[in-house]
């Protein structure tokens, strides 16, 4: 594949066919039609994988990025990516204006359909390099929609502006929410559920009328509102406690200094209540150090990313069970996934004892050597 003619022509472009709409690349072009109301066309770009995902926002604006993925198995690749990396930083704007002129098309035809208002704005486009077993050149388009999401008192709606989208195989669509919200509904099934989000995959989901569609209602956690009227009841509290101070009688202040010299019981009472925050805020502090959150990007992962990078981050080798424990799944999810990574090569694994280990295809076969590697689980 030439990544450098394919990926600087252009690199996506997301089509709603509320009536025929063409597409051109160059010398060709798509037509759209209503059989195929919205999808992706990857114009010459021949990526391993495509990524979409949307995170959905309170106010119903939808933060997009469209990946392409690319692997860099061999010098002619690789080179090819460095030089486009390279032009992409020298020359975003030269790289994002067709495809925010198209992506403008889309929100409008969207915006017609829907009967909401909807815009589009913040494109920018990066490319890196990503390690998961494999090295990948990744080009990456991120921009807001404005309306992709109706809200609806507590609950965000949303689809509807990519209704019968089409995703091919290796390509899938990320739909996620925020915090303090729940999924209510996802239709279809989704073939991959997470805490804050819902996949599917193309070639195991074909999108029909009225999908895909995601409901999520708030309630997961505190919301703006509930968080809004804790800081007025803090104000209030703190009022009172000013008014009170003014009002006070100061003759209770000598009677309490009077008591505590004559070491009677009241005296104490103001130290034990601090001793008591002080003990109460560092529970707290250490309740918070040992409870540490996943980072949000990790939410992110798909299962067999989530299984290289722990591998990777204990040292390229680690026993299976261990990875069971530490991602908190069950023995056949794990197994399942391993299998898969297995079988394309992203992953080794080999019986050390009664132990089922995990390695990476470049780490040390030593230990590989003297067990001997069967592959087995």
């Amino acid at each position: 594949m030439n990544v450098r003619v394919g990926l600087t022509i252009v690199v996506a472009v997301l089509l709603v066919g509320m009536g025929p709409i063409a597409a051109a690349s160059g010398p060709t072009a798509v037509d759209q039609d209503q059989s195929a109301p919205f999808t992706l066309q990857q114009d010459q770009l021949d990526a391993d994988e495509v990524r979409m995902d949307v995170t959905l926002q309170e106010n119903g604006t939808a933060e997009w990025t469209l990946e392409f993925w690319v692997r860099l198995d061999d010098e002619e690749s690789t080179t090819a990516f460095e030089s486009l990396q390279e032009d992409i930083r020298n020359d975003p704007d030269n790289h994002t204006q067709s495809f925010a002129d198209r992506m403008n098309e889309t929100v409008v035809a969207a915006s017609d359909a829907t009967g909401r208002e909807m815009s589009a704005e913040g494109y920018s486009v990066s490319a890196e390099r990503q390690s998961f077993a494999r090295e990948y050149g990744v080009i990456r388009y991120t921009f807001r929609w404005h309306g992709f999401g109706a809200v609806e008192a507590d609950e965000i709606h949303a689809g509807d502006a990519i209704e019968g989208i089409y995703i091919d195989d290796g390509t899938r669509l990320l739909v996620a929410w925020p915090d303090g919200y729940e999924l209510r509904s996802a239709t279809p099934d989704p073939d991959e559920e997470r805490e804050h989000a819902v996949i599917w995959r193309g070639g195991e989901t074909d999108f029909i009328d009225g999908e895909p569609q995601v409901v999520v209602t708030a309630g997961g956690g505190p919301s703006t509102a509930t968080l809004a009227g804790a800081a007025v009841v803090a104000l209030s509290l703190g009022a009172v406690g000013v008014w009170w101070y003014r009002t006070r009688d100061p003759t209770a202040d000598r009677s309490a200094s009077g008591d505590e010299n004559s070491g009677s019981g009241s005296g104490s009472a103001p130290a034990a209540s601090t001793d008591t925050a002080t003990t109460t805020a560092s529970a707290i502090d250490e309740s918070t150090a040992s409870s540490p959150t996943e980072p949000a990007e990790t939410e992110l992962l798909s299962n067999e990313e989530r299984v290289l990078r722990l591998v990777r981050d204990n040292g390229g080798r680690m026993k299976q069970q261990t990875a069971v424990e530490e991602l908190g799944w069950t023995d056949a999810k794990t197994s399942k996934v391993v299998s898969g990574l297995r079988e394309e090569g992203d992953l080794e694994s080999f019986r050390l004892g009664r132990e089922n280990v995990l390695s990476l295809p470049d780490a040390d076969d030593g230990v590989t050597a003297e067990a001997g590697h069967d592959g087995t689980e």
